[in-house]
């Protein structure tokens, strides 16, 4: 294998294994449903779900958002894929401690794996590897959601072990892959990490830098609202289409949009993705409140879409000209801001939710996010601002 055919393994792998962390984070939102039905689990159950996992996340993301820990980044990435089978075969035994157990090991394993997996795939491939970064986890939460989805609608009883057990599985392939590729680059990752994170043991942050902080956490608290109470509000709605199809399609046209998003930079610099992302908040409130499947599932179209290029472009733009110990560390500080300020905001909810009712505060949420867009509307970056070096990123 040469060179430059070990640097593209690498990226793939690597950014595979990246993609296949939140395979599993997101696998668990279709069976939220089942466990329900299982466990009888109420709103805030429900919301401890996503937060049992996302405090660890922030937790070892902050940790980790230093550039020194990333010469450390081959470690933390097998490592966090080791975590991650232990975390499904918590999450195959359906009861309540188990998932939320599950749920925050599998915050463990996305946290040593995130700034990890975006250095090793700069260190490979250099500038084009921030779009990989940056796209990974999107692309991820569709495979992993969708694949789910199609489980739970055709076994609904054994879905939980099916799913949980079926991506141990994957992961534990892509670790064997991973360990081989990484072990045979090892002096080049050496190199290129080390060089790197010395001289540079702190991030200094700018305005322009918290601005683009502020946009990243209202797009993560709407992706998660639409994420963690999208199929179980249709379920009580009583529109199964909804419920099966308009999760799984927000994710899947976000990571179309973060995809073609280079191309979009060319042809509307302008774009921030916020715009769209308020339309389709108010597509999705409208059509429970119409009793309209159509109108429900274009919002979740146009939703995903929308915070699929905000999200890819404020990461893009934070990370521009980052070399990649700075990579790592900025994509784990990056995460661990907007995930955090999930994790404030889901158990809110889901307390409020158990006093007034699971729609009035699920839609009420996604109101609020669509009037939030509009007024990042005024700092927020821009596609032009993912341009690194005159090409985009």
């Amino acid at each position: 294998m040469n060179k430059g055919a070990g640097a593209i393994a690498q990226a793939a792998i690597v950014a595979a294994s990246f993609s296949l962390l939140f395979i599993g984070t997101n696998a668990v939102n279709p069976l939220l449903p089942v466990y329900r039905d299982l466990l009888g689990l109420d709103a805030l159950l429900l919301s401890l779900t996503f937060v049992c996992y996302v405090i660890p996340l922030v937790a070892v993301l902050l940790l980790l958002a230093n550039p020194r820990f990333t010469r450390h980044a081959v470690p933390l990435l097998l490592v966090g894929l080791g975590v991650a089978i232990g975390s499904d075969l918590l999450l195959a035994h359906a009861q309540e401690w188990s998932i939320l157990l599950g749920r925050g090991v599998a915050g463990v394993a996305g946290g040593l794996g995130t700034g990890a997996a975006a250095a090793l795939v700069v260190a490979a491939i250099g500038a084009p590897g921030r779009a990989l970064a940056a796209t990974g986890n999107l692309v991820g939460a569709v495979i992993g959601t969708a694949g789910s989805q199609l489980i739970v609608s055709s076994l609904p009883a054994a879905a939980p072990q099916l799913v949980t057990l079926g991506h141990a599985g994957l992961v534990a392939v892509m670790l064997v892959a991973g360990a081989v590729v990484l072990v045979a680059r090892r002096r080049a990752n050496r190199e290129a990490l080390a060089a790197t994170s010395s001289g540079t043991a702190r991030l200094r942050l700018d305005g322009s830098a918290a601005r683009i902080l502020v946009t990243g956490c209202i797009v993560w608290v709407g992706l998660s609202i639409a994420i963690v109470f999208g199929a179980t509000l249709f379920a009580d709605l009583d529109q199964p289409v909804v419920r099966a199809v308009g999760p799984a399609l927000m994710l899947g046209t976000s990571a179309a949009a973060q995809l073609a998003s280079p191309a979009l930079a060319r042809i509307a610099p302008w774009m921030s993705g916020l715009v769209a992302s308020a339309l389709g908040a108010a597509g999705v409130v409208l059509g429970a409140v119409a009793a309209s499947a159509p109108l429900a599932l274009i919002g979740f179209a146009v939703l995903g879409a929308g915070l699929g290029v905000a999200a890819r472009t404020g990461l893009v733009a934070l990370t521009r000209g980052a070399e990649p110990a700075r990579q790592g560390a900025l994509s784990s500080l990056f995460s661990a801001v907007t995930y955090g300020a999930a994790a404030v905001t889901m158990p809110l909810f889901g307390g409020i939710g158990n006093s007034i009712g699971l729609a009035p505060i699920a839609l009420g949420g996604l109101a609020v996010i669509a009037v939030l867009c509009l007024v990042a509307l005024l700092w927020a970056p821009r596609l032009r601002d993912t341009l690194d070096h005159g090409r985009t990123a």
